[in-house]
């Protein structure tokens, strides 16, 4: 859970102290701001005003708005985000908050499956719900192999993507597994890559084969 303050309040001034949960979630999934307000005379009642600031952070938009309870708290209505999206509450009729903002990780949805073809073959895909932004024009899907016990991801095929719907991606792949048990990846660079997801599962899909590193989500 990722918390944040907002900025001092001027003397007199009420603050609101927020918190975001969960502070990283799966695209379709709910997200709560909530906290208490505090300071000189934070009376129930007071208004607050929620902002949102969506990738690629451009500017705050305010998409909420709550009273505070009597003994200081405040919850926001339920939120949606379907991308990295910056947030922060602001007191009505008070100062701009300075401080950091609150911050919401969404990960795309993604199911993959693997069914055997017979003949030696299998077939790959990938599904994955995603933020609509950006161009909805095919990419390449780097499909990679591993033989149980070994380290190394092979490269196998490279196919196009294609959209079932807005925001669902879908790819596959026949490929003639290298044993009876291994394991795979795909890898795409879509136009939404870096509105969703943490930095650490960005990066060019490899054009040859590799050595996953322990601890990479990618």
């Amino acid at each position: 859970m990722h918390a944040a303050a907002a900025a001092p309040a001027a003397p007199g001034m009420p603050e609101a102290a927020a918190t975001v949960t969960p502070a990283e979630l799966t695209i379709g999934a709910v997200a709560t701001v909530s906290g208490r307000l505090a300071g000189a005379q934070p009376g129930a009642g007071a208004q607050l005003s929620l902002q949102s600031e969506p990738y690629p952070f451009r500017a705050y938009t305010t998409i909420a708005r709550t009273s505070v309870a009597a003994d200081g708290s405040f919850t926001f209505p339920a939120l949606h985000p379907e991308r990295n999206t910056r947030l922060r509450v602001l007191v009505e009729g008070g100062p701009a908050p300075a401080g950091p903002p609150l911050t919401v990780t969404v990960d795309p949805q993604v199911k993959l499956s693997a069914r055997t073809l017979g003949r030696g073959q299998t077939l790959l895909s990938v599904r994955i719900r995603h933020a609509l932004l950006g161009s909805q024009a095919p990419v390449t899907a780097s499909w990679y192999l591993q033989t149980r016990g070994s380290h190394v991801f092979s490269l196998a095929a490279l196919t196009p993507t294609r959209e079932l719907a807005p925001g669902v991606l879908y790819a596959s792949a026949t490929v003639d597994p290298p044993s009876r048990h291994f394991a795979y990846r795909v890898c795409i660079n879509p136009a939404w890559e870096h509105a969703m997801g943490a930095r650490s599962t960005h990066g060019d899909c490899p054009d040859h084969d590799f050595v996953l590193e322990a601890g990479r989500a990618r």
